[in-house]
């Protein structure tokens, strides 16, 4: 801004000084000269314009007068100061201030000042600039550069969340605890105030509520809305449906609105076997949503909609798992201890008669229906283990080969040698990894090795546990069988869980031996 720093001349001819007051009454900026004590002594056509007053009532006031009446104290004070060091303000350096019109207005302003020191005494000049548009232009600029920080922010946000909801569906969690993460990210995201999880019954007549957060208990009138085909919540006709304020109470009791809110978005939840549900945001004020706020719902919905079908997928998986399980448990309760106990049984009932016609035979029948009494309560002590997976955990790995061998000869008749050399001290997943690989390995023997010697042998040091099963049974020719065949895969992904090496060696009628070495790291 153009700075007046000409000082008057010492003797100004009158001609002179006319030009000058012309020359400032004729420019296009507002101009004001005031003397040391702060007297307006001059103003332009522009300052008139400017504040709204008249030249006779500005001429003789205080500069005070062009200020809010909180300022005038202060100003005073830099006004004084400035008459007493003028160089203590660099020149150039143009003020921002706070002035008043006639009205009572408040407007900003920018003034310039210009030292003018005369024979008589000295004078003050400022150009005073209204800079109200610019302000505005500058706070419009602030506005939208926020709230494009903001939408950034937003956006990586969204982002997070998003891939959260992707790692989300590789997950383990159940299905509550996949509805509770969903109802908080979206919370946030949205700059909801609540939000919540409907899921549509299978009479599709009723939504329920499954998860919610921001939702207080006196908030929450009902925990289920209805749900009709053809109105607020069909997601043929409404993917998203916004409802905001209703002109009727009739139409207001209408909508899924909880109390207290006045604003919801509802979005529906798609899954594979059709409609899950609604997540339905909830607003405290009436609000419009963008196309992008929309979309990003629609994106949102789509993904937690995966998440939650992810989520019930490994549930009925699980049940279908533990289904398995007890009909596997079933079988081996049936084909060995059921058997154990009727041949027990038809030989406790005959044993009478037959100790007294011959007492020899009658001892070698106790002491199988001692062996057989035994065999079972091996194998149900190994069935309970099945069904209390903790105990697998809580019981040395020595004792659980024990009771697991003494279950297996109990079933095929056969002697097994077990040879355990050590303490082992494993973690849970170790321990559980190699118990169960015995367990396939037995099975296998069991089932086809037709073997008389079977031979389980465990050797712990310090840093390796060595874990081996062996036969002398049939065998078999390895480039015959499938890779997956005889537990084979069971096993060695069991091995490589854990990171342990299993090893296979097997000829026909030579038998088979497995072998599992499990070396412990630094880290363990």
């Amino acid at each position: 801004m153009t700075q007046f720093t000409e000082i008057y001349p010492k003797s100004p001819q009158p001609n002179l000084m006319s030009n000058m007051e012309l020359l400032l009454e004729l420019a296009p900026v507002a101009i004001l000269t005031a003397n040391q004590v702060g007297q307006i002594i001059f103003v332009n056509a522009k300052i008139e314009e400017m504040f709204g007053y008249q030249r006779s009532e500005l001429l003789g006031q205080t500069i005070e007068k062009l200020l809010p009446q909180n300022f005038h104290q202060i100003h005073k004070q830099h006004r004084t100061h400035y008459i007493k060091q003028p160089q203590a303000r660099p020149m150039g350096n143009n003020l921002d201030l706070v002035a008043q019109r006639k009205d009572g207005s408040i407007f900003s302003v920018e003034v310039a000042l210009s030292f003018i020191q005369t024979d008589q005494e000295i004078l003050v000049q400022a150009v005073v600039v209204d800079i109200t548009a610019r302000k505005q232009a500058k706070e419009i600029l602030e506005q939208h550069v926020q709230a494009r920080t903001r939408e950034i922010e937003r956006r990586r946000r969204v982002t997070d969340t998003l891939r959260d909801l992707l790692t989300l569906l590789n997950a383990n969690d159940s299905l509550p605890e996949v509805l509770n993460y969903i109802v908080i990210q979206a919370t946030v995201l949205f700059d909801a105030q609540a939000s919540a999880v409907y899921q549509l019954l299978e009479n599709k007549s009723i939504l329920v509520l499954q998860a919610s957060h921001g939702l207080s208990a006196k908030e929450i009138n009902v925990a289920q809305m209805p749900f009709k085909m053809n109105g607020y919540l069909t997601p043929s006709a409404h993917p998203i449906l916004i409802i905001g304020k209703r002109k009727s109470a009739k139409q207001r009791q209408q909508t899924p609105l909880v109390k207290g809110y006045q604003a919801t978005l509802a979005v529906p939840l798609l899954i594979k076997d059709g409609l899950y549900g609604h997540l339905v945001f909830y607003y405290t004020n009436d609000r419009p949503f963008s196309s992008e706020e929309l979309n990003l719902a629609h994106t949102f919905g789509n993904q937690a909609a995966l998440a939650i079908e992810n989520a019930r997928l490994r549930a009925q998986v699980e049940q279908a798992a533990v289904t398995a399980e007890r009909n596997r448990l079933a079988r081996d309760l049936h084909d060995s201890v059921t058997q154990t106990l009727f041949s027990a049984s038809v030989i406790a009932e005959v044993l009478p008669r037959l100790w007294y016609r011959n007492q020899a035979e009658g001892e070698r029948r106790l002491e199988e229906l001692r062996q057989l009494t035994r065999d079972a309560l091996a194998e149900m002590r190994t069935l309970l283990l099945e069904l209390r997976p903790l105990t697998l955990t809580e019981v040395a790995l020595g004792d659980l080969l024990k009771q697991l061998t003494e279950a297996i000869m109990g079933r095929i008749r056969v002697p097994i040698e077990l040879n355990i050399q050590g303490a082992c001290a494993l973690r849970p997943d170790i321990q559980v990894a190699l118990y169960r690989i015995a367990q396939e390995a037995l099975n296998n023997v069991a089932k086809h090795a037709v073997a008389t010697e079977i031979k389980v042998t465990l050797h712990c040091q310090i840093h390796q546990v060595k874990l081996s099963v062996s036969d002398n049974g049939a065998g078999f020719d390895l480039k015959y069988v499938r890779h997956d065949s005889l537990g084979l895969n069971i096993m060695r992904e069991r091995a490589e869980k854990i990171g342990a090496t299993l090893n296979l060696r097997t000829k026909p009628e030579k038998g088979t031996e497995i072998t599992v070495i499990w070396q412990k790291t630094i880290m363990e």
